[in-house]
């Protein structure tokens, strides 16, 4: 509903500057063909701008590997205990239904008219003019003159002198040579879809305005044509009144305006419409290039995020070089620490930190200088990793927080939630389709949970279940870092099973590919419990 506000309001403000830019410097003009075309690219450049996305710098950076805060998994039963759901009204629906009962009603009320001028097209059998450009037909008072796509409905029981009739129907048939009623149909359109916006309405009263004066200067360019003698036409039916929008009609226009502009001079200010180009240029940037400040933010972000990743990796990679010059692979280092653990332990001393373990290890075996460098580089890691902790990453969501995200009731509750709302997919069942499903979303400051991902699927609908499960829960309370809410990311393990039992091994993801998702997410404690329904 956000977004759809603000592109109201950007469509708004693009209508707004390029409607007051034809009232300041176009409307008097007299090169009719030239605001006829700025009208309407105006009218429909407003509708575009807003959802146009084009970057302005096509640099692009590496793709960074993705940490989430891992939750325990979960395992979906075959046939879990269905809730059912009621429905709420929200506002946003009863804005959708006026929306709705508006468009029905335009979309009717043109609808009808459309079908009035079929009608009378079909009753009174149009023949072709002498001309061969149009279809004449007489419609015996039951329709006035006017002009539709190919058709010139002439009112045959007009009081017009030979001269009168003469410039009326050169004035129709511009309408119709300049194809005026595909303009007409166009905004037709667009009111159906912005019945409510009142510039739509602004622009068409232009636009017809417009097709009159230049309907006019084409009457006027008739051999038989008289100034004067049409001017007093104009006046003499000035009276007349008729409300059919769908057509091009003889009495549509304001008749002193129409005057008025048939006796300017055709001296146009041709700099008035290379004004266009600043103005179309501006909005487009405004509107169509303008890289958010949030994104700029980010990628400055992302290039720390980054830096700090490179570093890790290095500082990694040389510790490595030392634990298997002195312990051949990790394992051995890991069973070194668990024996220097239980140390600390033995003696009655507070449990010691896993950075003095690991340099504790070392220290016995390692050589002088070779500790020295382990020292400094464990110094250094540990730096870095609490750098990381305040930085996001490139999309701005957060891997480690000092306070994670939780649901309302905690996370017992939250399971509970998942075991009464998840459903084994009956093509799942119907395959025998089990395992894990592990989906990706993030937590955001609101505590909303979105931007799902299905990092790891089986298929059979179960992908597609787990997504629409976590969719559909509350939100939560969000996480916070420095005291203020920050979205982070979160992954969440569900297994499909048909037997009893909670597997918690993950068979699904390789121990590799977990670490490769985690790995800067060394020291997180992963909070929750599965609950069996």
């Amino acid at each position: 509903m956000d977004t759809l506000i603000n592109y109201l309001l950007e469509v708004s403000v693009c209508w707004g500057v390029f409607y007051l830019f034809y009232v300041v410097a176009l409307h008097n003009q007299t090169s009719y063909q030239y605001n006829r075309f700025y009208l309407l690219v105006a009218s429909l450049l407003g509708v575009i701008f807003p959802l146009l996305e084009v970057p302005l710098d096509t640099a692009t950076s590496s793709p960074i590997n993705p940490s989430a805060i891992w939750l325990d998994p979960f395992m979906a039963l075959e046939a879990p205990t269905a809730t059912e759901k009621t429905f709420q009204w929200r506002w946003d629906y009863f804005l959708g239904f006026i929306y709705g009962v508006g468009v029905l009603g335009i979309t009717g009320y043109y609808f009808r008219q459309f079908l009035s001028v079929w009608w009378a097209i079909r009753v009174s059998q149009p023949r072709l003019s002498s001309s061969g450009n149009y279809q004449l037909l007489h419609t015996g008072g039951n329709f006035p003159t006017s002009s539709f796509f190919q058709f010139l409905l002439w009112d045959n029981t007009q009081p017009l002198s030979a001269a009168e009739a003469r410039q009326m129907m050169a004035h129709e048939e511009t309408h119709i040579r300049q194809k005026h009623s595909y303009d007409i149909t166009y905004f037709t359109l667009l009111k159906i879809v912005f019945w409510f916006h009142p510039l739509v309405y602004l622009f068409e009263r232009a636009l017809v305005e417009n097709h009159e004066f230049a309907a006019d200067a084409g009457a006027l360019q008739h051999p038989a044509a008289n100034r004067q003698t049409y001017s007093r036409l104009l006046a003499k039916q000035s009276m007349v009144s008729l409300q059919w929008t769908v057509v091009n009609h003889f009495y549509k226009s304001k008749t002193l305006k129409r005057i008025k502009m048939m006796e300017k001079n055709n001296n146009i200010r041709w700099y008035r419409y290379a004004l266009i180009v600043p103005v179309v240029a501006t909005l487009f940037l405004a509107f169509s290039c303008q890289p958010d400040t949030e994104e700029l933010e980010q990628q400055a972000i992302a290039e720390s995020y980054e830096d700090v990743q490179s570093q890790l990796k290095d500082v990694g990679e040389q510790l490595n070089v030392y634990t298997n010059k002195y312990f051949e692979n990790g394992g051995g280092l890991m069973d070194a620490m668990r024996i220097e653990s239980e140390k600390f332990l033995n003696a009655g001393g507070p449990p010691p930190s896993r950075e003095d373990v690991y340099l504790n290890v070392f220290k016995e075996v390692a050589s002088s200088s070779d500790y020295t460098n382990i020292e400094s580089l464990t110094e250094r890691q540990s730096t870095l990793q609490e750098k990381l902790r305040g930085l996001p990453d490139a999309d701005g969501v957060f891997m480690v927080v000092e306070n994670q995200p939780a649901p309302e009731g905690g996370m017992r509750e939250f399971y509970r939630y998942v075991g009464d709302n998840i459903k084994y997919p009956k093509e799942a069942r119907e395959k025998g389709i089990e395992g894990k499903v592990f989906v990706q979303f993030v937590v955001n400051e609101y505590g909303e949970l979105t931007d799902f991902k299905t990092l790891k699927g089986i298929g059979g609908g179960c992908d597609e279940e787990a997504v629409r499960m976590l969719q559909a829960a509350a939100a939560w309370n969000p996480g916070t870092t420095d005291g203020k809410p920050v979205p982070v990311r979160m992954v969440m393990p569900i297994t499909f099973k048909f037997e009893d039992g909670v597997d918690n091994t993950d068979k699904s993801v390789s121990a590799a590919e977990k670490d490769e998702s985690t790995k800067k997410l060394e020291e997180t404690v992963v909070v929750g419990y599965g609950v069996k329904k």
